[in-house]
């Protein structure tokens, strides 16, 4: 099941689920782009389309009918979300004891998508540094226990033919406590 709250994101893994394959335009400079198309085939995909279905929907307010859930992958979530508290406080809920809670972020704490008050780290707490794999292991710890230690995942978004972001995202594993 995937979810996101963009309706075009959505929008584009359905076309990829009915139809196969997804065409897209890749900017190369200025006004140049530049078309492109992938096939589920291409990723030896083509056999699970019948198993995955993509919905629009907000993390802060997950409709009841999301549970059950060995997995759950909040990729470069929790960092936009309007309320990370409300999601992690209550994922657990959608989940199966002993379920698997993996959470990548490159804590970026923007308040253009979380409001200051919000945050769960990133910021000075009666003057001292509050870290965000700190501020996850208090809300987590009364239902999850973090397994390993966090580890760097780098990724790379690409703007232009030239012009990329570099980002290293902090990925933990946490599991659902019984």
């Amino acid at each position: 099941t995937g979810l996101d709250f963009s309706a075009r994101f959505v929008r584009i893994a359905l076309g990829m689920k009915e139809k196969g394959s997804v065409q897209y335009v890749l900017p190369e400079e200025g006004d140049l782009v530049s078309y492109h198309e992938r096939r589920l085939s291409e990723f030896g995909l083509e056999g699970t389309r019948d198993r995955v279905d993509f919905a629009q929907a907000d993390a802060c307010n997950l409709k009841p009918l999301c549970e059950g859930y060995d997995l759950v992958l909040a990729a470069n979530l929790i960092d936009r979300l309007y309320s990370p508290r409300t999601f992690l406080a209550s994922i657990h809920e959608r989940m199966n004891p002993g379920g698997l809670l993996v959470l990548t972020s490159p804590y970026t704490w923007l308040t253009e998508f979380t409001e200051r008050e919000e945050w769960i780290g990133g910021f000075k707490r009666d003057g001292e540094n509050l870290t965000t794999i700190e501020g996850l292991s208090e809300v987590l710890s009364p239902r999850f226990r973090m397994l390993g230690e966090p580890r760097d995942v780098p990724f790379v978004i690409r703007e232009t033919r030239r012009k990329f972001q570099h980002t290293i995202a902090e990925l933990t594993v946490w599991e659902v406590l019984p």
